[in-house]
């Protein structure tokens, strides 16, 4: 990850396998400085990763295969979080 990050133009600080995968006390990595930053997201709020992965769907996206999270897990994880902004985002879904 540490390599895609340097592709992409990123110097990730003290990022390491161990810290990435405590997830008890980081589920939230930025790099970047907003508002061009990248979020990955070791957990959500509200969702299961098993579930989710198996309701998403395979889309192409500027010619590479992504997962897409269903819009359902989507709005699901919406409501949990319950930030102004999340609702916000509710509305326009």
């Amino acid at each position: 990850m540490i390599l895609a990050f340097k592709a992409f133009g990123l110097s990730p600080p003290n990022m390491t396998e161990a810290i990435f995968l405590n997830a008890s006390e980081n589920d939230v990595f930025t790099f970047g400085t907003p508002p061009v930053c990248i979020d990955i997201l070791t957990q959500v709020k509200g969702l299961d990763f098993n579930d989710t992965f198996s309701n998403s769907s395979m889309e192409k996206l500027d010619g590479l295969d992504v997962n897409m999270i269903d819009i359902r897990d989507l709005k699901s994880a919406k409501r949990a979080a319950g930030r102004a902004k999340d609702m916000d985002d509710l509305e326009h879904l």
